[in-house]
């Protein structure tokens, strides 16, 4: 399930747009915000490790027991603890198909944190069947984990709140999960005019528990004219969520995170846990603060930093906006290069080279390395496990379908997809590998 990038890509004037609004990785003719560098019309913009896990053979259930019938109360079967309130009449949006945008609010979910959905009935009915609102434990190594915070939100001079290490941090290891106060479809931003869109998301806001409600009201704004405008440009977040399904969230806790053009940490995001994972790209000291990168690592310096004015009023003073012209050159080359490399894999995969995706992967690593944005172990040996698996080269594909195994279990995700699909992967491999080497 995860691509081949790590980034990071924060929302910024969602609601600014008088007809159809803009949102990161959506370009329409009619916006008045700026458009976001290097986003692809129509897809998400940054998925970093790709959904944390997803099964198609779920059975979702069908929009008519979501409880969205006017004056009817959810049924015992669906997770909401107040009657989703609908935006208006069905909006016909082919010759077949209809959609409804609802809000629907779940006040126990995540142990009483609470969260606001504004979506469609589809997009709510794949979530439940997912059972993606239930508060099943987490993995032993994620409670491990979550017992000791990694992190501490503090006043940082200049710079607002922020998160700093409170020791040492490895590479590649978890340092915060947080959970959506809000997710809001760019269907329904698209599809309802601004000031509805505006009174909409307040009330689904209002419906949170009280100190969730009020973490969200507390967070940082930009320079909106209005208060949900500021509140959501400044701290929102892209994920996808179902096929297709664009969402811009709030993580209350992810919301503190603050910019740099040279991050040392990326988020990660599971549909099937509603859960944000952040991520260290390399080691983080003690004392450190926590950064990632607002805008997408591949973007070109001019326009990152145009775009970091624009919409958060940012003058970057990061490492790498204070190196040397050369150095600030050598970095943009190396993350196109990193782009390039990943699409080479993907097609000469797709295409039956396999030995040549795997010495473009060993190249990808490298310039990821020397750039201190890597990919992540377990990701990494998966791929070269598939890709061994594919060219027919057993041994290598168990050797690295254990690594990958291995540092699954040790990374300690909440979404625990990704280490089940591994050890599917070896058990296959294994037998097959074993039979060859005894020459059966």
């Amino acid at each position: 399930m995860a691509t081949l990038g790590a980034r990071l890509f924060l929302i910024s004037g969602l609601l600014a747009a008088t007809t159809t609004p803009h949102v990161s990785g959506i370009h329409t003719s009619t916006s008045t915000s700026t458009s976001p560098p290097s986003a692809i019309s129509g897809q998400c913009p940054d998925q970093p490790a790709g959904r944390l896990g997803y099964d198609p053979l779920r059975k979702c259930p069908l929009p008519g027991v979501l409880g969205i019938i006017p004056d009817i109360e959810p049924s015992p079967e669906t997770p909401w603890t107040l009657t989703p309130k609908c935006v208006g009449e069905e909006q016909k949006i082919s010759n077949t198909t209809l959609r409804v945008h609802c809000i629907f609010t779940d006040g126990n979910f995540r142990n009483g944190h609470g969260t606001s959905l504004i979506t469609t009935t589809t997009v709510a009915a794949h979530l439940v069947g997912l059972e993606a609102f239930n508060d099943r434990p987490a993995p032993l190594e994620a409670a491990k984990r979550d017992a000791v915070p990694a992190y501490e939100i503090v006043e940082l001079e200049g710079r607002g709140k922020g998160a700093v290490a409170t020791r040492d941090i490895r590479r590649g290891e978890i340092i915060m999960v947080d959970v959506p106060a809000l997710l809001v479809g760019t269907e329904f931003l698209q599809d309802v005019r601004a000031h509805h869109r505006r009174r909409l998301i307040k009330q689904a806001i209002n419906r949170l528990p009280d100190k969730t409600r009020d973490e969200v009201w507390s967070l940082s704004r930009n320079n909106g004219e209005y208060e949900i405008d500021a509140i959501m440009g400044a701290n929102a977040n892209s994920v996808a969520v179902s096929d297709n399904g664009i969402h811009v969230g709030i993580f209350p806790k992810v919301s503190r995170i603050n910019h740099s053009c040279r991050p040392n940490a990326y988020y990660r995001f599971s549909e099937t846990r509603l859960t944000m994972e952040v991520v260290s790209y390399q080691t983080i000291e003690k004392g450190e603060e926590i950064t990632m990168s607002y805008v997408p690592l591949e973007t070109k310096r001019h326009e990152r930093r145009k775009y970091l004015q624009d919409n958060w009023g940012i003058d970057c003073q990061c490492s790498l906006c204070k190196a040397s012209d050369y150095d600030q050159n050598e970095s943009e080359a190396s993350r196109g290069r990193i782009n390039e490399l990943r699409d080479s894999i993907l097609n000469a995969r797709n295409n039956g080279f396999f030995q040549d995706a795997i010495n473009i992967a060993e190249d990808w690593h490298l310039v990821s390395e020397w750039e201190r944005v890597p990919p992540l172990a377990p990701e990494y040996h998966d791929i070269l496990a598939e890709l061994y698996w594919r060219k027919g080269e057993l041994v290598n594909a168990t050797r690295f379908g254990r690594m990958a195994l291995d540092e699954w279990v040790k990374f300690g995700s909440v979404d625990d997809n990704q280490l089940e699909h591994a050890r599917v992967f070896l058990n296959q491999v294994w037998p097959v590998a074993e039979k060859r080497r005894k020459g059966e």
